[in-house]
């Protein structure tokens, strides 16, 4: 049966905490293959300590840490805003596709809405469908305007 305890591997053990063994501690850990692990171990445990990572700055994380908070919090209140634009841009590029490639369905309208006398004068008519076409032409400014990134 093998041995897996030595008597001398915790004096072995202090003395490498202490930096540095005895001239019989080293012959014994020569001869001894516990021993001679336990050296190897703690050699390389000491370089390793020697090599650890310096951490970062606590205040720097916990800055860290609030940014990356807000800019969550930030995405979190204007996913709404964002789908709201998009939903407008399709709706700006939809009625201007309307209006570029329909214009006959335009005109349509306005013939078919001139048969209707709303009014009995005539120019009443026209300043009618002026003021329809400007409204419709200011709304879907407002609209670009609404919808446009602001700088």
């Amino acid at each position: 049966m093998t041995r897996s305890y030595c008597e001398t591997e915790r004096e072995i053990i202090l003395a490498m905490g202490r930096g540095s063994l005895d001239p019989e501690l080293e012959k014994h850990a020569g001869a001894c293959v516990i021993c001679s692990d336990t050296v190897a171990v703690s050699k390389f445990l000491r370089t390793q300590k020697a090599a650890a990572p310096v951490l970062t700055d606590p205040d720097f994380l916990w800055w860290k840490a609030q940014l990356a908070t807000e800019r969550m919090a930030t995405e979190r209140a204007t996913r709404s805003i964002v789908l709201v634009r998009r939903i407008a841009y399709c709706g700006i590029s939809a009625a201007v596709l309307w209006l570029v490639l329909a214009p006959g369905h335009l005109m349509s309208m306005l013939v078919n809405l001139s048969k209707y006398e709303i009014w009995t004068a005539g120019a009443l008519n026209q300043i009618a469908m002026v003021l329809a076409i400007a409204a419709l032409v200011f709304t879907l400014l407002g609209s670009w305007y609404l919808v446009r990134s602001e700088k």
